[in-house]
């Protein structure tokens, strides 16, 4: 055991009261003591609650020192990067994942810019961190094309002492008369996209369930841009017994998961997703979109569904309302996906990750792959290996020494850290977590991918975007610092072979690729 003196601190942007990434900085601590070290939390703004437990974080250069170990949160814009370079000491990075900032545009600009700010930020800290841990396999490998080394996967702990709070008398029995009630719970945010939830639960009224209520539970700013579209949406579907609650207590809240029928979630992006396992825990069925790291916080658990059509979720509702049988194994399987995450065995397993860093021990560095000459982004590439794009990337990569395809993964393997490296026909192509399921019909948009936007934009490789308007160029071909092209998605074929030389000649100009 380390002796008191040797102090292992946290910072984070802001320690907020019940929220994720606050509750992990408050156990943390409360482990890190326990285990014998002096440990505080700093923090640039903290709500009134948290004031006793938090202290500012201009002081930690100050007060810290070369012995000194520091544990950074990371899921927001902080324009914290300056003082982490200055301050002494050992650092590492607690990865929560940043929501991507397309998921807010068109209701709040400022959260969009933040959320773009905080990715720059997190490849900004990269070289004055030694380590860095993600509370999800997806997170990890953003670290991971981001260029972090020592990067693992941290257990994620979750207080279920907190859920065992008895139901709110007067909500239950209000919510209690029969109705099948369809739950959600957490803030009205674009990203968790409570729209689609207004629609599945629309569909699942009119055509399965009459008989039915929608309950919301969580932040709602009627005010706001996404408020104010909430309310509208809710008033032209028409739906009857739609109830948004807004913030609510403990106790309000037990009583909205004790009349539950099922808890739906349409979330476009998660790094964790505590709300998943407090319905398990509490033995409501879940049903979920499986976007982000949804499907590894259910574990095998619940419905992760690969499709977010209205009528499609809303039929699966109402297959788990009609068949007992299956709603019976669905939460015989989410108790024991509860079972796996036990105070015990997760707190040990946190103490295993990370034990190497709290005692100084050398990380084995991550061999460093050659970077290619090239990177050719064909999202389609292994899922749609004959469309044009994909056509012309084979034939690029053939052409081009040292070229590398990125593409999206469409089987993410559960157990990987890093973008696969696949070799198909001979060519060196990396594929990535998708953002969320890819769409089975291939004339779809593919979605974007944060591990791959981040590895674009800390490469130093130039790009050639296939197609050009692809979710993933839009999102990163204006912030990149290498010269880039694009190819149209609508090319005629015949220009094929003109668009080729083109693109060869043009990438051999850069002094990148040699003649051959």
């Amino acid at each position: 055991m380390p002796p008191t003196s040797q102090a292992v601190h946290q910072l984070v942007p802001r320690l907020a009261w019940g929220d994720a990434v606050g509750n992990q900085v408050r156990y943390l601590r409360e482990l890190l003591r326990g285990w014998g070290y002096a440990s505080e939390i700093y923090a640039e703004q903290w709500d009134e609650q948290c004031r006793p437990l938090v202290r500012p974080a201009k002081d930690y250069p100050r007060e810290a020192d070369d012995r000194s170990a520091l544990l950074i949160h990371h899921s927001f814009e902080s324009r914290l990067v300056p003082l982490i370079a200055r301050a002494p000491g050992r650092k590492a990075v607690v990865y929560h994942n940043v929501t991507p900032s397309r998921l807010f545009e068109g209701f709040e600009r400022k959260v969009a810019e933040a959320c773009t700010a905080a990715r720059e930020e997190l490849r900004e800290m990269r070289p004055w961190v030694e380590r860095a841990w993600a509370y999800s396999r997806f997170s990890a490998e953003e670290l991971v094309a981001a260029g972090y080394d020592g990067v693992s996967v941290l257990p994620f702990a979750v207080d279920w002492r907190a859920f065992d709070v008895a139901p709110d008398p007067v909500l239950r029995a209000e919510l209690d008369d029969g109705h099948a009630n369809i739950l959600f719970v957490g803030r009205a945010v674009p990203s968790k996209r409570v729209d689609d939830v207004l629609r599945v639960f629309t569909a699942y009224q009119r055509l399965h369930q009459p008989r039915s209520r929608l309950i919301v539970a969580g932040y709602l700013n009627r005010e706001s841009p996404y408020g104010a579209y909430l309310y509208g949406l809710k008033e032209m579907l028409g739906a009857e017994r739609v109830q948004f609650l807004g913030r609510v207590s403990a106790a309000q809240l037990s009583a909205c998961f004790s009349v539950a029928t099922a808890y739906l979630s349409m979330s476009r992006h998660e790094g964790f997703g505590v709300p998943l396992l407090e319905a398990m825990y509490r033995g409501v069925p879940v049903l979920a979109y499986g976007a982000a790291a949804v499907p590894e916080t259910m574990g095998g658990a619940g419905v992760a569904s690969l499709t977010h059509e209205p009528l499609e979720v809303a039929r699966l509702l109402a297959v788990l309302e009609r068949t007992p049988a299956l709603r019976d194994e669905m939460l015989r399987a989410q108790r024991a996906r509860v079972a796996r995450l036990g105070q015990e065995a997760v707190a040990e397993a946190i103490r295993e990750r990370l034990q190497p860093f709290l005692e100084g021990a050398p990380h084995a560095a991550r061999s460093r792959e050659q970077a290619p000459t090239v990177s050719l982004v064909c999202p389609g590439f292994v899922a749609h290996p004959d469309a044009l794009e994909s056509r012309l990337a084979r034939r690029l990569a053939r052409e081009l020494p040292g070229a590398r395809v990125l593409a999206l993964d469409p089987n993410p393997q559960p157990v990987e850290l890093a973008p696969r490296a696949l070799s198909v026909e001979g060519l060196d192509v990396r594929a990535f977590t998708p953002d969320e399921p890819l769409p089975r019909d291939a004339a779809r948009e593919l979605p974007g991918s944060s591990a791959l936007e981040t590895a674009l934009l800390s490469s130093r490789a130039p790009v050639v975007f296939l197609p050009e308007d692809s979710l993933v160029a839009r999102e990163t071909r204006a912030r990149l610092s290498v010269a880039s092209w694009g190819v149209r998605a609508t090319i005629d074929p015949e220009q094929l072979e003109p668009t080729l030389s083109a693109l060869i000649q043009a990438l051999r100009a850069t002094g990148a690729l040699r003649a051959t």
